[in-house]
């Protein structure tokens, strides 16, 4: 039995975990189905492995620079807060629930590929493959589930993978459906932002009637603003000056325990600048990694799932739609600091802190469908609302989350407000029944 316990740990947190290695084998038995040479299968595995690996290392990048500089900003505010950041709280939650979760996770994934195999709706064969989400969502079910059924063992590792398998089965069609005509199939978003999706595709329909000559893509900006239509140049111009301002607010001393013997100014332009790098490293990532991964798919799509695409990571978006992605991060921005600020005026016993997860990757993930649907102002207005709705939401879920309240951590992204809190709370009333 620990024999069995030890593969099974192996498997679940070395490989599939590991989402290099774990795309890295998709992309092997998709060529393998194929029955490409081998060479070409060496090229494609290798490729897929170093583009999520280059991914991860932008992403790695974006948080190391702005999660350090939020937090001195947290300090400052002198209150006791939450942080939205998926990682850290998955860390703490694993502590108490590490092997519940994992369990919930092989039989909800096993599960959902039963489930996509039986769908007859080709629009609905979409196979989830963001191994870190997946198991996000394990661990956040295990412990929202058991705080509000008051349930454990068997039933909670029951409905939890159930609930789990549904999640990742249905809402991939979502963003599939929306950016069809933008995207094509080739893949579609495996993310907790398939809702949000549909809130960017709302609010750009607000500004249809302009959606074209509006393109956040397209639209020729007078003077100096051309630089919006790159998002490496803008980014390299906005945050910068977004991490000085940040920086005058916490003040010169606090900044210096980061900035070491640097000039405080300069690391601050250096934070900002390795953000906007970050941005640029991932979207290279991002190419190498659908260049391998969407051809060996198709191995897979004909020969054990017949018509279904790969459900893939939000930054496989972003590309389609740069300065859209931007939009929706700009309007992000100053809905999460709108949150922070009255959750501490009105004395809210939950006081939420701007979310560099739900600032950049919902917001840009919701941009490109608000600046498709509606220009560069659905891309800004779909930030904002969705900004607002995710921040907001943690105030009443933070208390539903076991034994992750009080660490002052919390896991972000849009579906955990749109679809997860309001299914959270019928489970509490069903709980109180029982």
């Amino acid at each position: 039995m620990e024999l069995l316990s030890s593969v099974g740990n192996f498997v679940i947190f070395q490989i599939l975990d590991q989402a290099p290695i774990f795309l890295g084998l998709i992309t092997l038995v998709g060529m393998l189905l194929q029955k490409s040479k081998g060479s070409e299968i060496f090229d494609a595995v290798i490729k897929t492995i170093v583009g999520i690996l280059i991914l991860s290392a932008g992403a790695n990048l974006i948080s190391g620079t702005i999660t350090p500089v939020m937090q001195l900003l947290n300090n400052v505010v002198g209150v006791s807060g939450v942080m939205p950041m998926n990682e850290a709280a998955f860390g703490v939650a694993m502590a108490s629930m590490a092997e519940t979760a994992v369990t919930i996770f092989v039989f909800g994934f096993l599960i959902h590929l039963v489930l996509v195999y039986l769908i007859p709706n080709k629009g609905m064969k979409n196979v989830y493959l963001t191994a870190h989400m997946m198991l996000y969502l394990a661990i956040f079910l295990a412990l929202t589930v058991n705080s509000t059924l008051g349930i454990e063992g068997i039933p909670l590792i029951v409905v939890s993978s159930v609930l789990a398998a549904l999640y990742w089965t249905f809402t991939p069609a979502i963003p599939r459906a929306l950016g069809k005509k933008y995207f094509g199939e080739d893949f579609t978003l495996g993310h907790a932002q398939q809702f949000g999706t549909l809130i960017g595709a709302l609010c750009g329909k607000l500004f249809k009637s302009h959606a074209e000559e509006e393109d956040a893509d397209n639209i020729v900006l007078p003077g100096g603003l051309y630089l919006f239509q790159d998002v490496t140049l803008a980014l390299s111009l906005i945050m910068p000056i977004l991490f000085v301002i940040i920086g005058v607010v916490v003040g010169e001393d606090q900044v210096m325990t980061l900035a070491g013997t640097q000039n405080w100014i300069i690391f601050l332009l250096m934070q900002g600048l390795q953000f906007a790098a970050g941005v640029a490293v991932m979207l290279y990532g991002v190419r190498m990694f659908l260049n391998s991964i969407i051809p060996a798919f198709n191995g897979i799509s004909e020969k054990l799932i017949p018509n279904s695409i790969p459900a893939l990571d939000c930054p496989v978006l972003y590309p389609y739609s740069p300065s859209g992605a931007m939009f929706g991060f700009l309007g992000s921005i100053p809905a999460g600091i709108l949150v922070c600020l009255l959750t501490v005026a009105l004395g809210s016993s939950v006081v939420v802190f701007p979310s560099p997860i739900i600032l950049f990757f919902d917001g840009c993930t919701i941009g490109v469908f608000g600046n498709k649907y509606g220009g560069w102002k659905g891309a800004l207005l779909g930030g904002f609302v969705s900004s607002l709705i995710a921040h907001l939401a943690i105030i009443p879920l933070y208390p539903m989350m076991g034994s992750l309240f009080g660490s002052g951590l919390m896991f972000s992204n849009i579906d955990y407000a749109v679809l997860w809190l309001p299914l959270l709370l019928i489970f509490k009333f069903i709980g109180g029944l029982i």
